[in-house]
Formats: C-alpha cells, structure tokens, sequence
C-alpha cells in the first residue's frame, strides 16, 4: 500500500501468496503420505529460512520492487502449501484420539498467538529499525522452528507407495462423501468471500479510520487475540460430534460480525468487533477443521488435508476481486457485499445438506 496507494494492487499481492494452495495443496498431499512427514517439514522450514534471508537483502540494499514482493509472496505460498497440511497430518501421529480436537484447538491457538506477537514485534522492529530487519528476525523464528520439530520423536509410520493418481484421492473422496463435501463447502465460502477482509485491514486502518500504520497492529492484534481465544475455547471442548448446527450458526454470525465492522468509522466500535469476527472465525473453522480429521483415516489424511488447505487458497483467491471492487466502490462497501452474499450461501447450504446438519 506504501509503494502504490492502491488497494487493487494489495489484493494482487494477497492473490499471488494464496495461489500455491490452489496448485501446490493438492500435490503435496500425495507427497504427504508417501514420505516421511517430519523430513518434508525440516525441508519447507529450511527453504522458508533461506527466503526470508533473501527478502531481508533485498530490502535493506533497496533494490526492493513490486515485482520482487510478489515473487516473494508466491514462494511463500508455496511453502506453506506444503508445510501447513503436513502439521495437519502430524497431529494425530502425536496424540490419543480423544485428544485430537484439544489438540487442533491448541495448535490453532498457537499459529493465531503469532497474528498478535508479530505485528507488535514488527511495528516495533520497523520503528527502530526498518522494514528489512523485520525478514532477518523472521529468518531466525523459522531457524529456531526447525530446531524444535528436529527434536520430535515421532512413531515410526510405513510410507505409502501409491501411484500418481493419488495425487486427487483427497478431492475425489471430499466430493464423494456428503459430510466431508459440506464441510468443505462450509470453509470455502467464508474464506472466498469474507476471510480476504484481513489483507485490507492497513487499507481500513489507513482510509477509514484514519488511525495509519500504527493503529493497522492494534487491528491486527484485537482480531488475533479473539482468535487465539476462539481457539482455546475448542481445545476446552474436546468433543467433534454433533457440531454441524453449531458450525452454520457461527459461520452466519462471523459474517455478521464482519459486515457490522465495515460500517464502523472509529477504533474503539471497530476493535471488539475485530476480536468477535477473530472469536468466530477461529472457533469454527477449528471445529470444521477437528471434525474431519475424526471421520478421514490416517492413510489418505494427507491427501484429504491437502484438498482441504485448498479453501486458505481460496482467500487469496478472493483477495483479488475485492480489491478490484474496492478499487471502484470503497473497501467497506466491498467488505460488506461479500458478508451479504456469504450469508446467503451458507444459509442455503445448510438448507439444503441435511448430512451437514447432523454432523
């Protein structure tokens, strides 16, 4: 937003980090349950280390251009692809079934906790520092990431040495179950149509409540912090049965949190509405999350995870189209359109699949 003034232009960049999950999920879904599932995470840790350091050099020479970022992006995306289904798939090798949905819960709330840490380390890092310091801390978070997972003994797990067409199996077998295809559906419309919100925040920070650069990590912390709190709250339950009400009225009510927001025009109105929409979202997409991983077995969970982690794809995927409307009609207006079509599909949706209702 600094380099162009242009909120198409920050949706171009959300766009191009989201696309690997598009392409790369479902290939490395396969690859998931072929090899060693702890090796593959060492190799993205490692290779996202390198390309931290990269981007570092790259800002502080000031060779920096927009070309650069979306490359950056785009490689970025493409190691989380791979890595974020492989975590996915470790959980279960690492707890007792009747502790898989804590688990999702506490794992959630860790990888939330960073959306409320990071911008407050980054806004401090950049005020003393600059901007390319901040990619060398991320290169070192990442080093030391890589240490820990090193350190995981994990049960020792045959390797699957199935053919390439299994490269679909987690697509095929979402489309073909009732359950798991609105699941999915249910993840996928709010991360298309309303999750892209997050990448336009500085836009809302800056244009709306013109609260700047400054004000964008107190937004980025209220909406991290209900999340981290969502997530908890689905580690407390323990539970994945009889959920499926549950998820169509929180997914209803996050859209509803989020369209409220865009009507808001100062801080105070917009931040504990940031941590209700963060509650929601987490809470629910946790939940979806824990109860599939209870009805896949291990040895296509993989693929399954990798076909699901296509949904995170999908909000960058809307980021694009957001911004080219926003560009035309306000960020909040676009914000609130998406909310109201979302709406409209999931009820739909949870009219009409009875076997997500009783989920």
């Amino acid at each position: 937003l600094t380099m162009t003034d242009s909120p198409s232009v920050v949706g171009l960049v959300a766009f191009t980090g989201g696309l690997p999950f598009l392409v790369v999920a479902p290939l490395g879904g396969s690859l998931i349950d072929r090899f060693d599932r702890q090796k593959l995470m060492l190799v993205c840790q490692a290779l996202a280390t390198v390309l931290a350091l990269v981007v570092a050099a790259d800002v502080i020479s000031g060779r920096v251009t927009l070309w650069h970022l979306v490359l950056a992006a785009f490689l970025t995306g493409s190691l989380q692809a791979l890595l974020n289904p492989t975590q996915q798939s470790l959980v279960p090798s690492l707890v007792d079934r009747p502790a898989l949905t804590n688990a999702i819960g506490l794992m959630s709330a860790g990888q939330n906790l960073t959306r409320v840490a990071g911008p407050s380390l980054a806004g401090v890092i950049i005020g003393a520092f600059g901007v390319g310091p901040t990619f060398l801390v991320q290169a070192a978070a990442v080093a030391v990431a890589f240490v820990m997972v090193r350190s995981i003994a994990l049960p020792r797990r045959l390797a699957d040495a199935g053919s390439p067409r299994g490269v679909l199996d987690g697509i095929r077998l979402i489309a073909a179950r009732p359950d798991l295809r609105g699941l999915f559906l249910l993840a996928a419309l709010p991360a298309v149509l309303v999750f892209p919100y997050v990448g336009f925040l500085n836009v809302f920070a800056r244009d709306v409540l013109g609260i700047g650069a400054e004000g964008l990590g107190m937004l980025m912390a209220a909406s991290g912090s209900g999340a981290v709190v969502g997530s908890l709250m689905v580690a407390g339950r323990g539970r994945a049965e009889g959920m499926g009400r549950w998820l169509l009225g929180g997914t209803l009510a996050y859209c509803g949190v989020i369209m409220a927001m865009t009507f808001s025009r100062t801080l105070w109105l917009t931040l504990p509405l940031l941590f209700l929409a963060g509650f929601l979202g987490a809470s629910f997409m946790s939940s979806n999350n824990s109860v599939i991983q209870h009805r896949i077995a291990d040895e296509v969970r993989g693929r399954v995870m990798g076909a699901y982690l296509l949904t995170w794809g999908l909000m960058p995927l809307g980021a694009l189209p957001l911004g080219l409307v926003a560009e035309r009609i306000g960020t909040p207006l676009a914000v609130f359109g998406g909310g109201v079509l979302c709406t409209a599909l999931v009820a739909w949706l949870g009219a009409t699949n009875s076997t997500l209702r009783e989920v």
